[in-house]
């Protein structure tokens, strides 16, 4: 993990807090801005996701790519009634 990254993760943690915090603030007048600033907030949070996503090495994408592709196959092996 590069340093950048942590950094993100941290990010990411600090604006759910932030979310959360807003959340507990609501009432059921004169709030609209807090729906628009944990709009905002939530934004932020896929953009940075998105930022993760684009910094991490391919072979650690693909590696799960290929867990979760088996454990699909198996399911669909399985369980799924279209088969």
């Amino acid at each position: 993990m590069t340093p950048q990254s942590i950094s993100l993760e941290t990010s990411i943690k600090v604006l759910k807090e932030t979310i959360v915090w807003f959340k507990k603030q609501i009432e059921p007048q004169d709030c609209g801005w807090m729906h628009t600033t944990i709009g905002g907030l939530n934004h932020r949070i896929k953009f940075l996701k998105k930022e993760i996503k684009k910094n991490r090495p391919k072979e650690t994408w693909l590696k799960g790519y290929n867990k979760h592709k088996k454990d699909y196959d198996q399911w669909k092996k399985e369980k799924c009634p279209h088969n």
